[in-house]
């Protein structure tokens, strides 16, 4: 009786961590994301993607025109702290 609840338990134990692990995993996967601008005056594909990294190591750059026509900026998508 002792050795088939202490199986129990511990399946019963390992199962909730597993379950614990799975759901953290996907709240961290939806978490919101923030931009902000790293240069404002022009976007070049390697001085971006360095300055984004280097302000925000899990950012993403972009450069996206500042208005319709217009020069474009730098931009660094990054997880909202």
């Amino acid at each position: 009786m002792i050795k088939s609840f202490q199986l129990s338990f511990t399946v019963l134990i390992i199962f909730t961590v597993l379950i614990l692990g799975v759901v953290g995993n996907v709240e961290q996967k939806s978490q919101d994301w923030c931009w902000s601008i790293v240069n404002k005056d022009r976007c070049l594909q390697k001085e971006c993607e360095s300055l984004c990294s280097k302000k925000h190591p899990k950012g993403k750059f972009m450069c996206i025109p500042s208005t319709p026509g217009g020069p474009f900026q730098c931009n660094c998508r990054h997880p909202c702290r």
